[in-house]
């Protein structure tokens, strides 16, 4: 630390454990916005290569959205399909995640798509390296070939695996703490002004470069309310820190903004269950989730749906073919709106975007066998009605008609009463909820090229301002399981390299 620069000192509690309490310095080689699964694999790259880094989070927690995610990483010839037997190319990666929508998908961003497909296994590889644990890879349509990597036991390893090898690397990390805005020296960005828990502010310089990590601006409601669809305007975010502030502060600094009215969503989504199931309880030590992932590598694929089950009924979105077999959705008044035919935009209208999907028990017996499942993990296991009566009984409601069920989920039974005579459903009744309108992330990010420097909309790159994750997309539209949480690792890992390139021949003409 130099002599004269100014110190605070700051203690956080991380999702992991104790941060130290240290004193830190208002210089350093990388600033890194954000502290989630992008953020943190920018931070333990650039440090491991020898630079000061620091991370500022204004959660109180690292994690970002990587810590609400399922926890897929998509990726293309990595070691685990070779030991499989599993011949993958990166370009037929390119190809497949066009294919899950060729209009919209098409051209999007096509540098970055391949970017993403040639790297993708050198993040596996370095994350493994890390001490993440993956099972599969599984398949999901339209890929070729499976492709789906799960973390072991869940998301949170990732963040754990990270913020100790962050520790391990020297980075220091900001808790509670707000970026302001981004400061600039002529054209170039040169630091950070930050402000604390307590409300003061300082400014950090950043050397080398500012990488943006902040996640997307799902749950900013004014960019909602801007940019997006107006179905999206009421949906509830699924990570309420998702606000959209790397957007905002790069914009500032002249940052040209990309597909922003894109999203995938909202969802209908049951909220998590009242107490932790064992999968979510249990430890996240390196040599537990190591035994983990060897005895899930190792059980063949019957023995491992119960517990793919249980994070399917607690994870997953209701399946819209629900409705397709007569089952109906109220709102948290009791009634019936709209023809479910987008039935999370629809809901996403309604007073507290909360309500019931309302089915008697002959829809509910044919939802007990393919194709007819509630939810899914591609090419892992289905979740059919009988899963949710066993393994998420706080989600049903059986009632003999429709007064006895208004009054057990606490809606009005003249409005359920005309819902359901507007069906084909007949009592005895059955209501599974309450449900959500939810939105996982938005697609729209700033302009970034191959070495993730944010451009301006003439194409030319802000100095000293790199972008990642989900605010560092550039265009890219990433449909299906796997590829935010592939892009926010691969893009964080390559803004870290590229942040500290020739570090050390750097550091030693400024010593001369």
């Amino acid at each position: 630390m130099d002599a004269g620069a100014t110190t605070a000192v700051m203690f956080g509690i991380d999702t992991i454990g104790d941060w130290r309490l240290v004193a830190y310095s208002d210089t350093y080689d990388v600033v890194v916005v954000g502290g989630g699964g992008a953020g943190l694999a920018a931070a333990v790259t650039a440090a491991e290569r020898g630079a000061s880094v620091v991370v500022v989070e204004r959660q109180e927690q690292l994690g970002g959205t990587t810590a609400y995610s399922v926890g897929s990483l998509t990726a293309a010839d990595t070691p685990l399909q070779r030991r499989k037997g599993i011949r993958d190319d990166p370009a037929e990666l390119v190809e497949d995640m066009s294919a899950f929508d060729p209009a919209l998908l098409d051209g999007d961003a096509p540098a970055l798509r391949q970017l993403y497909a040639v790297e993708s296994a050198r993040t596996y590889d370095w994350l493994v390296a890390h001490g993440v644990v993956f099972s599969g890879p599984y398949p999901e349509p339209p890929h070729r070939v499976p492709r789906m990597h799960n973390v072991i036991p869940n998301s949170r390893s990732y963040i754990a695996r990270l913020a100790s090898a962050a520790r391990h690397a020297g980075v220091e990390v900001m808790l509670r703490t707000e970026a302001v805005r981004l400061l600039l020296d002529g054209d170039r960005v040169s630091g950070l002004e930050i402000s604390g828990s307590d409300g003061g502010r300082r400014q950090l310089e950043a050397r080398r470069s500012v990488i943006l990590a902040s996640g997307d601006f799902s749950a900013n409601a004014t960019m909602r309310k801007e940019y997006l669809p107006e179905a999206a305007h009421g949906a509830i975010p699924i990570n309420n820190g998702a606000l959209g502030l790397g957007h905002q502060l790069a914009a500032e600094v002249g940052a040209e903004l990309l597909q922003m009215d894109k999203l995938f969503g909202p969802q209908l989504r049951f909220p998590p269950p009242p107490k932790a199931g064992v999968i979510e309880r249990l430890p996240l030590w390196r040599w537990l989730c190591w035994l983990e992932g060897l005895v899930v590598r190792n059980l063949p694929s019957a023995a491992l749906r119960p517990v793919v089950k249980s994070l399917l009924v607690s994870h997953m979105s209701p399946r819209n073919v629900l409705f397709a077999e007569g089952a109906i959705l109220i709102d948290n008044s009791g009634g019936r709106f709209g023809g479910e035919q987008a039935p999370a935009d629809e809901l996403s209208r309604r007073p507290e975007r909360r309500g019931f999907i309302v089915l008697d028990e002959s829809v509910a017996a044919r939802f007990e066998h393919e194709p007819n499942y509630i939810s899914t993990a591609p090419g892992i296991a289905f979740a059919y009605f009988s899963d949710y009566v066993r393994g998420r009984p706080d989600l049903i409601t059986r009632a003999p008609d429709e007064a006895a069920l208004a009054a057990a989920i606490g809606v009005n039974a003249d409005n359920l009463t005309q819902a359901v005579a507007s069906s084909t459903l007949r009592p005895p009744l059955v209501a599974m909820g309450p449900v959500f309108s939810m939105l996982t992330v938005t697609e729209g990010a700033v302009a970034v090229d191959t070495d993730l420097r944010v451009l301006r909309p003439d194409g030319s790159p802000i100095a000293g301002l790199r972008a990642v994750g989900g605010v560092g997309q550039g265009g890219m539209l990433l449909m299906g399981h796997g590829h935010h949480i592939g892009w926010a690792m691969t893009s964080g890992r390559l803004a870290g390299q590229a942040a500290t390139r020739n570090l050390r021949s750097s550091d030693e003409s400024r010593s001369q």
